[in-house]
């Protein structure tokens, strides 16, 4: 079941190379959809049952999959991801789930299960990676926000930060397309288990590189939240 769960948190558009100490490109593109649940088994449910009718079935088609997170430290207590090759894989997938009686259902069952008045969502790029994904069952998500104008800095920073780390899970930094005006990205790093993550983590921000990490972008790049991310259950094509 770990495998089924973790395999897709469905950022990896490529096979990983033997060396997993560089950062890449990441090039996918997803929808985040952020709920305050009232009943988790009842959304999980509800997604069972619209990837099981025949629209689901289109629609996951077009998608690198759908993964349902659980949030510690949010005001939120999960998200959907939703992962595309590119926007245009995205706008016939959002047109058809749109479309479809099975979409609609779905949508309406997620707002019953949950407080509507709560929900968000985000259009974001996965602009770096660096590790596999697949081994890791747990992550820490930074919401950031960079001066516009320091963005490009911030992402040659963090890279050379990344790189110069022997931790045990993957890293990502995430670009916000909309939604973007308080929170312009997130960054990620994962692990096989809490304490392991906790403690290359640890590792990381007591070293030197860190340290010079920290003084070159704080006058541009804001830590807006800390949150731990477990996934709950993924739905991806066979």
């Amino acid at each position: 079941m770990r495998i089924i769960y973790l395999f897709i948190l469905s950022f990896i558009l490529f096979p990983l190379s033997a060396d997993d100490h560089k950062v890449k490109p990441g090039g996918e593109v997803g929808e985040f959809h952020y709920i305050k649940a009232k009943n988790p088994l009842a959304i999980v449910a509800a997604t069972d049952k619209f990837i099981a009718s025949d629209c689901g079935q289109k629609w996951q088609a077009k998608s690198r999959g759908l993964v349902l997170m659980q949030l510690d430290g949010s005001g939120m207590s999960h998200f959907f991801y939703s992962g595309f090759d590119d926007y245009e894989s995205m706008n016939e997938a959002i047109q058809l789930a749109s479309s479809c009686a099975a979409g609609l259902q779905f949508v309406q069952a997620i707002g019953d299960a949950s407080h509507g008045e709560y929900y968000f969502n985000r259009i974001g790029e996965l602009s770096l990676q660096k590790g596999d994904w697949t081994k890791d069952s747990v992550f820490l998500k930074y919401d950031l926000f960079v001066d516009p104008m320091k963005r490009g800095d911030y992402a040659k920073a963090w890279s050379s930060l990344v790189e110069s780390q022997d931790t045990p899970g993957s890293s990502g930094l995430v670009t916000h397309v909309t939604g973007n005006g308080r929170v312009s990205h997130f960054a990620f790093n994962g692990g096989p288990s809490i304490p392991e993550l906790m403690s290359g983590s640890e590792d990381t921000f007591s070293s030197k590189e860190f340290l010079e990490f920290a003084a070159e972008v704080d006058e541009y790049r804001t830590v807006v939240n800390v949150m731990m991310v477990t996934p709950v259950k993924a739905w991806v094509k066979e």
